[in-house]
């Protein structure tokens, strides 16, 4: 019984903890395959303080369905508009989590009431890198229903802090 928790343990410790897959991008496309508008903001962290971008393409009427957009996270393309931090920049520094969070439009617009879904996801972690790949996400469904953020392709770079 005893060399039989000694292998239990063993063979613990040979796998160790699950770890997230750790990814580095360069780009989030979002890809909106619901019966809704919607809208589409980058956030990074920032010595622990969440950093918000809002994208210039998801203003006015939103991203319609059957639509998508790509986010530059260098801002290369002016993609990005403003932080939640005036007269800060808003991109993400090189190296730090980067994730897309999704506005699901219920009537109102780009505003609070919108249902929100995060493209986070304790499974895989992306890391912003201007030698990664585009991380596509997408939501479908409903407003209400079947509307999570989904991981469509990782890029395809691993990320080696």
């Amino acid at each position: 019984m005893r060399s039989a928790f000694y292998l239990l343990g063993l063979s613990f410790a040979l796998t160790g903890p699950a770890y997230a897959d750790k990814w580095a991008v360069t780009a989030i496309k979002y890809k909106n395959e619901g019966a809704y508008q919607a809208y589409f903001d980058i956030y990074s962290m920032y010595n622990g303080v969440k950093i918000w971008c809002q994208g210039k393409n998801t203003k006015g009427n939103g991203i319609k369905s059957g639509k998508s957009v790509t986010i530059q996270l260098d801002n290369s393309d002016g993609s990005l508009l403003v932080s939640n931090e005036p007269g800060e920049s808003c991109l993400p520094a090189q190296g730090k989590e980067v994730w897309g969070l999704v506005y699901i439009d219920r009537g109102a617009g780009y505003h609070s009431t919108a249902r929100k879904e995060s493209c986070r996801k304790d499974g895989a972690k992306f890391y912003y890198d201007p030698d990664g790949g585009t991380l596509v996400v997408e939501t479908k469904g409903t407003t209400e229903n079947n509307n999570r953020c989904q991981i469509k392709s990782k890029g395809g770079v691993k990320y080696n802090n």
